[in-house]
């Protein structure tokens, strides 16, 4: 079975890892974190708002975004998105008074349009949220902020890692301010890292992940309560060199999704079931594949027999949503959504 997502951590990083050498340097303006959640949590603390101050953000979401916010003593306000899993900036303008920054999250490869949010709301600070968007040409430049995830599950999925980018001079200072006193994993720490990501790394080898994996997930369920404090870190120094290993390959492996999401374009474009999403996949990173069908479990079951694990990525969004105030009705194309979107996995070649 191919699960859904890739965390990677093969025998030839095990060495890299251990060694700590030939770490990753970061550009200007980067600062490299332990989570993509630790840098929006810093990115939002730079902005040095008032507390219980408005941040808007997308409702189609991870729950991580949510804690970020909270964490920084502010409260989310939510943003509906549209049928193509964007921002919906008719929503934006709807709700965007008192509105102090906002959070916007290029989810599986779609980017936003971030001008267009810049001129609706120019005197907003804007953190793009690129943990689906590595490599994506112009994400990540757009906004004040820009926050990066190279963690398990995601591209690249290397380990607990995130990078945050600072694009306005204005708030440099102070995010410095705030990184110097950041703790660095010390050896216990790395060595506890280590041994999570070989065992999550057997945990999803195929067979093992079908009849070992996948059953404990079932059983498991998320849609409980998700709030958490986030622990704020600078990046392992294992996953920073075994991140800067493998930056030559990054570029052939998005290349290689692209070629997958095409195939899946294609496939599933003479299906009557299912509507795909607009997806430009010569500019993005191709994360995952998400397509909009009547009824998801139905094509679930057809990729399953295939040995593809796909999955309603964000499912409890809304449920998650609530526990920061949400209402139903505040946004209904994400609430609808979630009944309807199942994502499917690009970073290896599909055989359909």
């Amino acid at each position: 079975m191919q699960p859904r997502i890739l965390v990677r951590f093969p025998l030839e990083n095990w060495g890299v890892f251990l060694s700590g050498h030939d770490l990753y340097t970061p550009r200007t303006g980067e600062f490299l974190l332990n989570h993509n959640r630790s840098g929006l949590l810093l990115a939002l603390k730079a902005l040095d708002l008032p507390k219980g101050s408005a941040v808007g953000l997308m409702a189609y979401n991870c729950h991580t975004v949510m804690s970020a916010v909270e964490n920084a003593g502010l409260h989310p306000v939510f943003i509906d998105v549209t049928i193509n899993l964007r921002l919906d900036l008719v929503d934006l303008q709807k709700k965007k008074d008192g509105v102090s920054a906002l959070v916007i999250s290029h989810l599986f490869g779609l980017a936003n349009d971030i001008d267009a949010v810049k001129k609706m709301c120019p005197d907003i600070p804007i953190v793009e949220d690129c943990a689906h968007a590595y490599g994506m040409g112009l994400c990540g430049t757009r906004g004040d902020f820009a926050v990066f995830s190279i963690g398990a599950g995601k591209f690249p999925s290397i380990g607990d890692g995130g990078i945050l980018r600072v694009n306005n001079d204005l708030y440099f200072d102070e995010v410095k301010r705030l990184y110097d006193v950041i703790p660095k994993y010390n050896l216990k720490e790395e060595c506890l890292l280590f041994f999570k990501l070989a065992v999550m790394h057997m945990l999803c080898l195929p067979f093992i992940y079908a009849y070992v994996t996948l059953p404990l997930l079932k059983n498991k369920g998320n849609a409980g309560s998700r709030k958490e404090k986030i622990k704020l870190s600078k990046i392992s120094d294992g996953v920073s060199a075994i991140y800067n290993k493998i930056l030559p390959q990054i570029e052939d492996q998005k290349q290689r999704q692209q070629r997958n999401a095409a195939c899946l374009m294609d496939f599933l474009s003479k299906r009557k079931d299912v509507r795909l999403l607009e997806m430009d996949e010569k500019n993005s990173n191709c994360f995952m594949f998400p397509v909009y069908c009547d009824s998801p479990e139905l094509l679930k079951q057809e990729f399953r027999h295939k040995g593809i694990e796909t999955e309603t990525h964000f499912r409890h969004c809304i449920l998650w949503a609530k526990e920061y105030g949400y209402r139903d009705g505040e946004c209904p194309t994400a609430e609808r959504l979630v009944k309807h979107l199942l994502m499917i996995p690009t970073y290896k070649e599909i055989k359909i």
